[in-house]
C-alpha cells in the first residue's frame, strides 16, 4: 500500500515537473535571444482527381493551401526584415536542428499542422488558431493571438501583430 502511494507520487511528480507551462505574452528575453519563423510547407497531392464530394472538397483544400502556402512564404520572407531581433527561417520539420546554434524560440501555430486539410470540417464553422512562442528546449509556450483561418497565410499581418506586441513591451 505505502509502496503503491510513493509510485503513485513520483508519477504525479515527474508528470508536473516536466509539463510545459503557457503564459500570456511576450518572453522576458526575447529581446536578446533568436527566434525560428516556420515556412508553410506544401501537401503533396496525388495527380488523380478524387470521385467522391468530400473528397474532391479536400483535394480542393490541398490545392488551396499550396498556393497560400507560397505566398504566405514569400510574405515571410519579405516581413521578417521588419522584426527587430534576430531570425532565421525554416520548415516546420527541420527548425529543432537549430536549437544547438542558439535559438532558443519558435513562432509557432496549430495553423502550421497540415492534419487539418486531411479531412473536410463541419460546415459553417470558421477555424480559429492560436499564434504562440514556443520555447524549444523546455516546451513552455507564450500566448500571443489568435487569427482566423482567412488570416493565417498572411505573414505581413502575422510579423505586424508581432512587432506591435514588442513595441508595447520593449
Amino acid at each position: 500500500m505505502l509502496r503503491s502511494i510513493a509510485l503513485s507520487f513520483l508519477s504525479f511528480l515527474s508528470i508536473s515537473v516536466f509539463a510545459q507551462k503557457e503564459y500570456n505574452g511576450l518572453p522576458d528575453d526575447l529581446r536578446e535571444q533568436k527566434i525560428i519563423f516556420l515556412n508553410y510547407e506544401p501537401i503533396n497531392i496525388p495527380e488523380e482527381r478524387p470521385k467522391g464530394e468530400v473528397e474532391k472538397y479536400i483535394f480542393t483544400l490541398k490545392k488551396q493551401h499550396n498556393k497560400a502556402a507560397e505566398q504566405a512564404n514569400n510574405y515571410l520572407r519579405t516581413s521578417a526584415i521588419e522584426y527587430p531581433f534576430k531570425y532565421a527561417i525554416a520548415g516546420h520539420d527541420s527548425y529543432t536542428k537549430l536549437v544547438g546554434a542558439g535559438y532558443k524560440y519558435v513562432l509557432e501555430s496549430n495553423s502550421f499542422d497540415n492534419e487539418r486539410l486531411m479531412e473536410s470540417p463541419e460546415s459553417g464553422i470558421l477555424l480559429i488558431y492560436d499564434f504562440y512562442i514556443k520555447h524549444l528546449t523546455t516546451g513552455d509556450i507564450y500566448l500571443l493571438f489568435k487569427l482566423d483561418e482567412m488570416k493565417v497565410y498572411d505573414y505581413r499581418l502575422i510579423i505586424k501583430k508581432l512587432n506591435k506586441l514588442i513595441k508595447k513591451k520593449f
